[in-house]
């Protein structure tokens, strides 16, 4: 049932119970019921994929780059400016690879290793990068970079499906 059948069904409710004692409290029954089943859906965790797919993309956005080759200094310059990387300060370092995301989602598929926290989802493969290390300027639009291109193993954090979420190191 999507959102919008949902609130159709509510107006539909409220319309028949005006009026009418038994109208209203069945509407309150029935709004209990759907808060209720709501708030166990949450506490099941089954609005959890919703917050894995937001860490998902950011990954995507952040780090995922399988048009470019990469490797220069304006091409650091330029992408973490492009990518909102600069707007609150010059992130001091940023990997971007250079594969597309199936090969990326297949290193999750690699056996479990520690992450740098501690946790046990990290997952190791080697792919071409671009390390863009933070030189100088002023941010948002003049952090300057320097590129450090390279093909290398990495480790990303997984979650499930399997998801790139975090690049550990």
């Amino acid at each position: 049932m999507t959102f919008r059948e949902i609130i159709d069904l509510l107006q539909a409710l409220i319309g028949k119970a005006k009026g009418t004692s038994k109208g209203v409290m069945a509407l309150q029954k029935t709004l209990s019921l759907l808060l209720l089943s709501l708030l166990t859906l949450l506490g099941l965790g089954l609005a959890q994929p919703s917050h894995q797919h937001f860490k998902y993309e950011r990954f995507k956005e952040q780090h995922v780059d399988s048009i470019g080759p990469g490797g220069t200094n304006l091409y650091c310059n330029t992408e973490m400016q492009r990518r909102g990387m600069t707007l609150s300060g010059c992130k001091q370092l940023n990997t971007f690879i250079h594969a597309g995301i199936s090969t990326i989602n297949n290193i999750c598929n690699a056996p479990n290793i520690q992450c740098k926290n501690g946790m046990m989802n990290c997952h190791a493969g080697s792919v071409s990068v671009t390390d863009c290390t933070y030189t100088g300027g002023s941010a948002p639009y003049n952090c300057r970079y320097q590129a450090t291109p390279s093909t290398r193993p990495v480790v990303i954090a997984c979650q499930v499906m399997p998801m790139p979420v975090h690049f550990d190191r």
